[in-house]
């Protein structure tokens, strides 16, 4: 049984309209450079953040996870801003514990979650766009990962490249870079392509979403010529059996590609294709 004067002493207080005291945690405020796991907290600009998400065309119909999600302002604005839902993934307890209340407020606790996870590990199958602002050598380690990631995923990344693999897109605010890249389907390989009644044998090697090669009709070869993949479309030229340069567009699923080919002055083509 709690002593008649401290009872008092708080219906007192109440009845004052004295607020109760805050704990500790919902007192923490996160500190600019403190050290994490993997990466120190630097947040990004909020007119960054914007930026970031317009290149990668977020939408009501995106999941949006951020990589060292920090105070939680990426996966909030996502949520806020475009619709998106939004999955900050961060190590540091405290953090996630800020960016919870933080979403709260926002009235974004539907549409926000936040876990306490090492994103070296953290199932990423379910996102359509990463968002990350980490080292470069976290870069590189996650890269393999991000590459594996469902063609056309989009990838937003603050600052830092990665590296051999060209982003897409590059945009600056403030003299600050944001990068962008869309995660590219495999086409590799030996492709039997069908134009009308005339038939290629395409060989088709691949460097992220840079593609080399070349075609063959007969005795005839030619090589591929601005070979280029975003996400699932896909584009090369390559001059046909009558020596003319012809423009191929469409997309690739699977073993199939198919879409249409452009010569100048000439209508479009339809052709398709099957990996052998």
């Amino acid at each position: 049984m709690y002593p008649i004067h401290l009872l008092l002493a708080a219906t007192l207080a109440l009845g004052a309209g004295v607020a109760p005291a805050q704990t500790p945690a919902q007192t923490y405020r996160p500190e600019i450079g403190q050290p994490g796991k993997d990466v120190v907290w630097v947040p990004t600009p909020e007119r960054l953040i914007q930026r970031m998400l317009q290149m990668a065309d977020a939408s009501s119909k995106d999941v949006v996870v951020d990589l060292g999600s920090g105070d939680g302002r990426i996966p909030i604005a996502a949520a806020k801003l475009f619709g998106a839902r939004g999955i900050g993934i961060e190590f540091d307890a405290e953090l996630v514990q800020y960016s919870i209340r933080a979403a709260a407020r926002e009235g974004l606790s539907d549409r926000v979650r936040f876990a306490r996870e090492d994103f070296f590990q953290t199932d990423l199958s379910g996102a359509t766009i990463v968002t990350l602002y980490v080292s470069p050598t976290v870069m590189r380690q996650l890269r393999p990962r991000l590459l594996a990631l469902k063609p056309g995923t989009r990838i937003v990344s603050h600052q830092f490249t990665l590296e051999e693999w060209e982003p897409d897109e590059m945009a600056r605010v403030e003299s600050v870079p944001a990068y962008l890249w869309v995660v590219p389907a495999s086409a590799a390989g030996k492709w039997r392509l069908t134009l009308g009644t005339d038939a290629y044998e395409l060989v088709l090697s691949q460097e992220y979403q840079m593609l080399r090669g070349s075609a063959r009709s007969g005795a005839g070869v030619s090589p591929i010529v601005g070979g280029r993949l975003r996400g699932e479309t896909i584009r090369f030229s390559f001059a046909d059996k009558n020596g003319d340069v012809r423009t191929f567009s469409g997309r690739i699923s699977g073993d199939r590609m198919e879409g249409s080919a452009r010569l100048f002055g000439q209508a479009d083509r339809l052709w398709s294709a099957r990996r052998q």
